[in-house]
């Protein structure tokens, strides 16, 4: 029986690999570092310090934050990581990796894990950039809130995946994806307000995978609790996400 050993030491050197290249890819900078910090920038900071409760002394950078985290890991998840997989396909990496003596999943798990290393540089530049200007609530060490972005970040990767193996062009994948994120990122109100839309437009809204995630984060945030209502929500998003996982390994395997 072959040991651990070696395939967590071929993982290891396949994500530092794939990493390397990631960090070459300017779009992949961007989106990662620079992209945060105009969101940051543009929308967070102007109005970082202005109180929106008094009772809890909540000011508007406090319920930011989260959705600020959140919006990094949704772009690189939603956005970066099908659009690298489809390049990675389109190039026929995969089927080349079929020929050596390693198991799929090496190949898979390297690809997601250096993105992953991308969202947590992204997250920790936002992290400091609201830390520096304005400070941070100390439940952003609370385990809650840590587990809760772990468990954002596991819901989004299946869904990546799937968009990632659609039997589409990179262009396409890049315009699907970009539409998928867009439409998600300001349907969530962490662009802008969703209050002044029609009723009907909040309602669907409600659904939203990253408002119901957003939601989650800054109640958290601002230890006002997880509501009943998040948490049967957040369990769809599982389902769907459970879903797309298998419709994407069904298409990896399909198109390969």
């Amino acid at each position: 029986m072959e040991q651990p050993g070696p395939r967590l030491g071929a993982l290891k050197t396949w994500t530092i690999q794939e990493l390397r290249l990631l960090i070459r890819e300017p779009v992949a900078v961007f989106f990662s570092l620079i992209f945060p910090l105009v969101i940051f920038l543009f929308i967070g900071m102007p109005y970082a310090d202005e109180i929106i409760d008094k009772g809890k002394n909540l000011r508007l950078i406090d319920a930011m934050f989260p959705s600020l985290v959140g919006t990094v890991a949704a772009n690189l998840l939603l956005m970066g990581l099908p659009i690298y997989i489809a390049e990675l396909r389109n190039k026929e990496v995969d089927k080349r990796y079929r020929t050596l003596p390693l198991p799929g999943w090496i190949f898979a798990s390297a690809v997601v894990l250096s993105m992953l290393v991308l969202v947590v540089a992204a997250a920790s530049v936002i992290v400091a950039a609201v830390g520096f200007s304005s400070g941070l609530r100390s439940e952003v060490y609370s385990p809650q809130f840590l587990l809760l972005g772990v468990g954002f970040v596991a819901m989004l990767c299946p869904i990546g995946l799937f968009l990632g193996t659609l039997p589409f062009p990179p262009r396409t994948i890049q315009a699907v994806t970009a539409g998928v994120f867009f439409i998600l990122f300001f349907g969530s109100g962490a662009a802008a307000p969703i209050d002044g839309m029609p009723q009907v437009v909040q309602s669907v809204l409600e659904w939203n995978p990253l408002k119901i995630w957003f939601d989650a984060l800054v109640d958290v945030y601002v230890s006002a609790g997880i509501k009943t209502s998040s948490i049967l929500k957040i369990l769809l998003t599982y389902a769907v996400s459970v879903v797309a996982l298998l419709c994407g390994l069904r298409n990896w395997k399909r198109v390969s």
